[in-house]
């Protein structure tokens, strides 16, 4: 069975390799532009990640079928699924490649995310119940679809988030989606792993060009695309016997982008600015400013990532409630000196809502400390 695992990742890692070189060839001779349009500017390093990416995401599970009798066995029943989640992704995709050629609006593309997300859940990724660590499974009921839409909307764009340096959007998937391959099989969802698999052999094919210095991005229609297919694939790499998800291991294998996307709503409501408006604030950003170099600041977020997929991978075969609750411990504690050691805290701490809620609970102290409080000295009449 692992065989067929790294045959699919060999041959997604060839596909992209061998479309990348191509495309690579094609963008420094300029004849890319005859084919993508104005998204590849003579000014900019070429936006064709998403593009290898998809071909070998698409195209590395029906090979490994075509060649491998126990690949065929898995993947052969499941050939009309792929192809509609395949067209879901299609979709994600060429909304972030016009998104590269054209600027969308955030309109036009949460709407096609929408849409796109809405048919994996019609054609049977559901969260329409959860499990935790501890205690009973939790019902969604009418809330089912719309949890599920936001949970493949938020990791598709928690990912294109932390696509602002080279190497750390597609490190960082691979990580998550090894770890997710990882679990699928071992909860016997064999072609959830073998996507997951050819997704991580995509990346990694792209990585050649996209490791610091990078020569190529993966632009908004890569960086889509990986957060689609993880938050879709997710759910039923971490769907039980019950059909109930157990979301904490997905969450914990998305724990960098998951911790970056929800910091970044945090502290941009917390300066009363708008949570969708961009900023040079990531984790990423503040790594830079700690002097990290941009190798030293890849290796950093790798390893950040390396323990969350080996925290999620050992949270699903863990089967203690004492254990696993020693593991959240330990993965806040980690959250929290990473918070700490890069100002997060200090600069929440300070920000306009938090100053202006210190403000009010001073006022609040000291007029119960003011005329007229039990505390005050009363006045002779």
């Amino acid at each position: 069975m692992l065989d067929i695992y790294v045959l699919t990742l060999g041959l997604a890692l060839l596909i992209a390799l061998l479309a990348g070189t191509l495309l690579h060839v094609l963008s420094r001779t300029g004849r890319v532009g005859v084919v993508f349009g104005a998204a590849w500017r003579p000014s900019e390093r070429p936006r064709w990640g998403g593009t290898s990416v998809f071909l070998a995401f698409a195209l590395a599970p029906l090979l490994a079928a075509a060649i491998s009798p126990g690949a065929s066995d898995i993947f052969a029943p499941k050939i009309g699924d792929f192809l509609g989640f395949l067209g879901a992704c299609a979709l994600v995709f060429g909304i972030g490649l016009f998104d590269d050629w054209k600027v969308a609006s955030w309109k036009q593309k949460l709407l096609g995310q929408l849409v796109a997300a809405s048919a994996v859940y019609a054609a049977g990724y559901r969260i329409d119940s959860f499990g935790l660590p501890w205690g009973p499974d939790v019902g969604l009921y009418f809330l089912g679809p719309v949890v599920t839409v936001l949970w493949i909307l938020f990791f598709a764009n928690s990912i294109n988030l932390i696509d602002g340096r080279d190497g750390v959007a597609g490190g960082v998937t691979i990580f998550a989606a090894v770890a997710l391959a990882l679990v699928a099989s071992h909860a016997e969802h064999p072609t959830v792993a073998l996507l997951l698999m050819a997704l991580a052999g995509g990346v990694l094919g792209f990585l050649f060009f996209n490791l610091p210095p990078a020569t190529a991005y993966l632009g908004d229609s890569g960086a889509l695309l990986l957060g689609f297919v993880l938050g879709s694939l997710s759910i039923r790499a971490s769907t039980g016997p019950t059909e109930s998800v157990f979301v904490a291991v997905p969450i914990v294998a998305l724990g960098f982008p998951l911790l970056d996307t929800a910091l970044a709503a945090v502290r941009r409501a917390a300066d009363a600015r708008h949570p969708l408006v961009g900023d040079l604030d990531h984790i990423h950003h503040r790594l830079e400013r700690a002097g990290l170099g941009p190798r030293g600041l890849l290796a950093t977020i790798y390893v950040l990532s390396g323990m969350f997929s080996g925290a999620a991978v050992i949270l699903h075969y863990v089967d203690s409630v004492v254990l696993e609750a020693v593991l959240f411990v330990v993965l806040l504690t980690l959250v929290a000196v990473i918070l700490t050691t890069l100002g997060y805290v200090v600069s929440l701490w300070n920000s306009s809502v938090a100053i202006r809620l210190r403000h009010a609970l001073g006022f609040f102290a000291a007029s119960t400390t003011g005329p007229g409080s039990g505390n005050s000295k009363q006045l002779p009449r």
